[in-house]
């Protein structure tokens, strides 16, 4: 969740915003807002070539925040995420377990209720 302090007076669901107001933003709510993405709950990695997936990437889709307050970060955690993922997938084959699959839940961050439990097997690399 992030919290802003709005700057302007605005009129949000039929409320007045007084300026100075504290408004609370949860990116797990808006990234799962079913008027605006197709299939919000679903795992799509197909969803970012489609037109709603791209309007959605520009105007729902804000896991680092963004504008003014943007987590410096956010480009070298995107980059850094898959260069790890793709070294790990390069030496280990990564598949589910008998357990149930996971079921995310929102804290101040996403996690796997009961975690995520995965079977890592090394791959037999040819020379």
């Amino acid at each position: 969740m992030m919290v802003r302090e709005n700057s302007c007076p605005e009129e949000f669901r039929k409320r007045d915003v007084k300026v100075g107001s504290q408004i609370v933003l949860s990116a797990w709510h808006l990234h799962r807002h079913e008027r605006l993405w197709d299939n919000p709950d679903g795992f799509d990695t197909a969803r970012w070539g489609t037109d709603n997936g791209k309007t959605c990437m520009r105007d729902a889709y804000i896991p680092f925040s963004a504008g003014s307050r943007v987590c410096p970060g956010a480009g070298f955690a995107t980059i850094e995420g898959v260069l790890v993922l793709s070294m790990i997938l390069k030496n280990y084959r990564v598949s589910l377990t008998e357990r149930p699959e996971p079921e995310p839940v929102a804290h101040l961050t996403v996690r796997a209720k009961n975690g995520i439990w995965l079977k890592i097997s090394p791959r037999h690399q040819t020379s």
